[in-house]
């Protein structure tokens, strides 16, 4: 009897681990199939009516520390991440326009949409990019006001989504009339939902120290700062030409680069009446010219004082993003915190 009752333990014992091996094969094949392990985040994508290139990734909020290059082999794309974290990633298309993606730990995501109308291009997998989804619908075809009021009601509908925090960026902050005061009041309607997230206290801090209420039309102010080559920025400096422009940029900022990149090739073809002043928010100076040395970007006068988002000329200037500008014509701002899709014209005007 003994051993009848022990070769049946042996048997379920055996049985057992056969299970245990079966279910463990089961889940890993499961999570292989819907996504990616719990410390990654990755993006599968598909654009009609683009057959290769290249895109590139940056995360205003998150931990990637330099821009990422995302390859385009007849029009899908692949891309695999360290994620420990949510966090918001930029994704910048060959024509400037970026689209936001909300990463999350362990989550895939599949973007589908037209080379030709990446604003109704779908991300879907995470709840976040699906109310994303949403949210682009309604404001597609709206006036700039329109969609600032569909993205407070949305931010009031949707506090703790990180969807809130890119809208707030987007409607309130960089734009050529940013709400500074309504920027406030939703990113601490967000901060107490989200008490954790470190980035929504510092844009709160950013904002609450800002000691300037610089516009459109203001005069230039009173400043002093000593540029990377040692030449002295003072007001005077500023308003020497008829036309100065201001571009805030850091190495880690694809966009800003670009923006600070087409100011410097209009500099040129006005043959000597613009003139361009770049102030990098690098903590780096070595590193911000060994930046423009790398990229050829050569004809700017450069302010980086290792103090970034604190520097006093970047807060004097009422300068509080990145990437962030102003227009100087005639001595008075003519433009401040242009989008990198309207940035062009305004530098034409």
């Amino acid at each position: 009897m003994l051993g009848v009752f022990a070769f049946m333990m042996k048997h379920c014992s055996l049985l057992i681990r056969h299970c245990t091996l079966l279910l463990l094969c089961a889940t890993l094949l499961l999570l292989t199939a819907c996504g990616t392990d719990g410390g990654h985040f990755k993006i599968e994508g598909r654009l009609l009516h683009i057959n290769g290139g290249e895109f590139y990734v940056y995360s205003p909020d998150g931990d990637l520390n330099a821009i990422d290059t995302i390859k385009v082999q007849a029009g899908r794309f692949s891309y695999e991440m360290p994620c420990t974290r949510p966090q918001t990633l930029m994704i910048v298309f060959p024509n400037y326009t970026e689209q936001p993606v909300f990463a999350q730990p362990g989550k895939r995501v599949d973007i589908e949409g037209e080379a030709s109308h990446l604003k109704e291009m779908k991300v879907t997998g995470t709840k976040d990019n699906e109310l994303m989804n949403g949210f682009r619908k309604q404001v597609v075809s709206c006036s700039p006001q329109e969609a600032k009021s569909k993205a407070e009601a949305f931010i009031k509908e949707h506090p703790a989504s990180m969807v809130s925090n890119y809208l707030v960026w987007r409607y309130f902050i960089q734009t050529q009339q940013p709400d500074l005061v309504g920027a406030s009041r939703l990113l601490k309607l967000i901060a107490e939902e989200q008490p954790k997230n470190g980035y929504i206290k510092r844009q709160l801090q950013q904002l609450q120290a800002m000691g300037t209420n610089l516009t459109v039309g203001s005069p230039v102010p009173a400043v002093n700062a000593v540029a990377t080559d040692g030449t002295r920025i003072n007001k005077a400096w500023l308003t020497e030409k008829p036309v100065t422009v201001v571009c805030v940029w850091a190495t880690s900022n694809y966009t800003s680069q670009s923006m600070l990149r087409q100011a410097t090739e209009k500099a040129i073809q006005q043959e000597g009446n613009m003139r361009v002043l770049s102030i990098c928010l690098d903590p780096s100076p070595k590193d911000a010219v060994t930046t423009l040395k790398q990229q050829s970007i050569t004809q700017c006068t450069t302010v980086c004082d290792g103090q970034m988002l604190q520097s006093p000329l970047f807060r004097a200037l009422g300068l509080y993003d990145l990437p962030d500008n102003l227009i100087i014509r005639n001595g008075r701002i003519a433009a401040m915190h242009v989008t990198s899709d309207q940035f062009i014209n305004a530098l034409e005007k």
